[in-house]
């Protein structure tokens, strides 16, 4: 970790847009910058979005700054008009019986007793307006251990919102922390109760985990803790790949592509990622299907482009290697690598217009047994 931050760098990482607002809070309370844009701006990063939270009720927060209630409404939470920032009023939680929301809300609490109803150490930090830090839990210790613990008691900490055993991990790849132990034996414990997190939820963070720069190691720690197999038994993390996608492909070698394609349906991974790995599983299948080179060149041009790419990333066995030395030197011959066409070809074999289809799928054919003539 770098050296530490002075308080008015602290203070310059933060954009001006936010310090607006928290102004603005400050004339009617407390206010301070609170979760993962405090503990973004100790790790020199920057953060995706901004929380405030404020000694201010919902109802006060909203005529003060004139926005609209966000969707944690409840909650007293309030979303900027187009901007990465919310503002939380400071509240106490009690009761989790759906292992997700809480049951009571107390609002007019104390920035302590915000920070400790937070999920991890490093997330259970607040920063004050003149930089000053205030971190009970030891938050900033963590960081420099790159270390990822748990607020108070582990178990508890988890069964109050399962979805943060995934997050655990999740936040492990993404800053490429370690687990605490007692954070991992806890998440151990909780994960046969995963099959009641929503799909959707589930999906989320393990699209996120997926494109983690520690993705590979958090997953096989997942995978020895039980926690990958309870939600997503068809990946097993193998080898180095780049990217959400390519780690997919890499991962799922041994499932079966109907089970992958439906999982990554149920759990609403992005659509396009689904369309295009669909496609990049298809061409794996063809090609794994023969050894002959020629019918690599045909299901590489039925694949296109997008989907070679993500099947030379991923890697993979000794075929896979092959198809990929073959695409990265010939490229994927397809109509557009002819150097005669359409009504020309039909002109030059004196055939009629109707027979083009069936021309350029023979020279087509041709090209794929020997391309030669295109390199």
């Amino acid at each position: 970790m770098a050296a530490r931050l002075t308080r008015t760098e602290r203070l310059e990482a933060v954009p001006p847009f936010v310090r607006d607002v928290w102004d603005r809070l400050l004339e009617g309370g407390e206010a301070y910058l609170v979760g993962g844009a405090v503990r973004d701006i100790l790790l020199r990063r920057v953060p995706r979005d901004y929380d405030l939270a404020t000694s201010l009720p919902p109802e006060a927060a909203q005529r003060l700054l004139g926005w609209p209630e966000g969707p944690g409404g409840r909650f007293g939470s309030l979303r900027a008009p187009g901007l990465p920032l919310e503002v939380v009023s400071l509240r106490e939680e009690a009761g989790y019986r759906d292992r997700r929301r809480p049951d009571a809300v107390r609002f007019g609490a104390s920035v302590q007793e915000d920070l400790a109803r937070r999920d991890f150490t490093v997330n259970a930090m607040a920063m004050e307006r003149d930089g000053r830090i205030l971190d009970p839990y030891g938050g900033r210790r963590d960081l420099r251990r790159r270390r990822l613990a748990a607020v108070g008691e582990p178990d508890a900490r988890l069964r109050e919102d399962l979805l943060r055993v995934l997050r655990a991990y999740r936040f492990g790849a993404e800053l490429e922390f370690r687990l605490a132990r007692g954070l991992r034996a806890a998440a151990r414990r909780a994960a046969g109760e995963l099959g009641q997190v929503a799909p959707q939820r589930v999906g989320d963070e393990l699209w996120r985990l997926l494109a983690g720069p520690g993705a590979l190691p958090m997953l096989r720690a997942a995978q020895r803790d039980g926690v990958l197999a309870a939600v997503a038994p068809w990946l097993r993390p193998t080898h180095a790949a780049d990217g959400p996608l390519a780690r997919l492909l890499a991962w799922t070698a041994g499932a079966a592509d109907e089970t992958v394609t439906a999982a990554l349906e149920r759990l609403a991974f992005p659509r396009a990622a689904r369309q295009v790995l669909a496609k990049a599983l298809s061409l794996r299948a063809a090609i794994l299907r023969t050894t002959e080179r020629a019918r690599w060149r045909e299901a590489l041009a039925e694949g296109g482009a997008e989907a070679a790419d993500l099947l030379v990333q991923a890697g993979g066995g000794p075929r896979l290697q092959a198809v990929a030395r073959v695409y990265g030197r010939e490229g994927i011959i397809d109509r557009r690598r002819l150097t005669v066409r359409g009504l020309a070809l039909a002109a030059e074999r004196g055939a009629p217009a109707r027979e083009i289809g069936r021309l350029e799928e023979e020279a087509l054919r041709a090209l794929w047994r020997d391309p030669r003539g295109v390199l």
